[in-house]
């Protein structure tokens, strides 16, 4: 085995033992509250695997999941901890949803319109804080929580006041008017059932997955296959290395801050431009901190983080088929999510300190 396997082989023991431990603690929990271990695994394979339906849900359930999980992700390479990806998808989802209402496109055009227009808004949010981070040295934790509760403030007024779509309607829940039918996100199910898997059409498994997936491929590229790439990675690595290397450090942690920002501004398109059809304040929250958690599960590698939200979707679901068909409630979804982020984080610094002592030892 070459060192290089062999160290890569180290590095994947941390998620696979928070995944082993964090699911034998659920099973602990189970038996703690009087439920069998057979009845729950049951009741999981029922919500998760055992219908089409169910692995469909999964799936759609991931792409937001995935997006919030590569923008924090791509932040974290650049050693910017943006921890302000809710925000940013809420601001994006609202400036998105402006070019949906507002501009009369072709569908062809219309869609990726408003994609750019959510990206643009993400990265305008995220602007001040990268600003304060490198011109004035501001830690971005800091500004970038502020920021989230101005963002959850700023929406809700704009979508209570002066774009209120509410006018002469019974809804009480506020919201824009509805986006163009150009800007809809249209479902890829009929596509899945003419390869053979019959996805139903209450699963939204629409134009986002499709965006998802280009994301994901442009954050790999970007990572591994151009220059600006190594310098995100060596300036996360080591900004003073770095900075004695020639790069521009600075420089490229405002442009991943707002490549960052950008891609927390397509979090919410789903919700907003398949499922609901206009934008309210009220859009799924939460999801800058799965975010969070998916990355460092993910080690901020695009592949990583596919398979860390494929997890988190799973655990949803699994979630609710405990408290659907056993008496374990869907709270300790949450409580095995933050054990296995927490033992995945631990034992990540153990094998790393394990792996800088082999290199220390291989180097003498």
């Amino acid at each position: 085995m070459t060192r290089v396997n062999k160290y890569t082989l180290y590095e994947t023991v941390a998620p696979l033992i928070g995944f082993l431990a964090s699911m034998i603690i659920l099973v602990v929990i189970v038996i703690i509250v009087g439920e069998s271990p057979a009845k729950a695994a049951d009741a999981v394979w029922k919500m998760t695997f055992s219908k089409t339906a169910r692995v469909a849900t999964i799936l759609s359930t991931a792409i937001p999941l995935f997006l919030a999980g590569i923008a924090v992700a791509f932040g974290f390479r650049a050693g910017v901890f943006n921890i302000g990806v809710e925000g940013q998808y809420f601001f994006g989802g609202f400036v998105g949803a402006m070019a949906g209402i507002y501009l009369p496109l072709p569908a062809w055009l219309h869609v990726p319109s408003v994609v750019f227009f959510a990206m643009i808004g993400g990265a305008l949010w995220a602007l001040i804080p990268a600003i304060l981070k490198v011109a004035r040295g501001i830690h971005e934790v800091i500004t970038t929580i502020m920021f989230n509760s101005i963002a959850l403030a700023l929406v809700n007024w704009l979508v209570n006041g002066p774009f209120s779509g509410l006018a002469g309607k019974g809804s009480l829940e506020a919201q824009t008017a509805h986006i163009r039918p150009t800007a809809a996100f249209l479902k890829l199910n009929a596509g899945f059932r003419a390869l053979g898997w019959d996805v139903p059409d209450s699963v939204y498994l629409d134009y986002s997955l499709i965006v998802a997936m280009i994301a994901g491929f442009v954050v790999w590229f970007v990572l591994f296959r151009l220059r600006v790439g190594f310098d995100v990675r060596a300036v996360g690595t080591s900004p003073d290395v770095s900075l004695y290397a020639g790069i521009r450090v600075k420089r490229i942690q405002l442009g991943a801050f707002l490549a960052s920002g950008a891609l927390a501004g397509l979090v919410g398109l789903q919700e907003v431009f398949a499922i609901r059809g206009f934008y309210t304040y009220e859009i799924a929250s939460g999801l800058g901190l799965d975010g969070i958690a998916i990355a460092l599960i993910g080690r901020n590698s695009p592949v990583g983080v596919v398979f860390s939200s494929l997890l988190f979707a799973f655990l949803k679901q699994a979630g609710y088929g405990l408290q659907v068909y056993t008496k374990v409630p869907n709270s300790v979804i949450y409580v095995i999510t933050g054990l296995m982020i927490l033992i995945i984080v631990v034992t990540n610094e153990l094998v790393s300190r394990y792996i800088r002592a082999l290199r220390k030892k291989e180097a003498v």
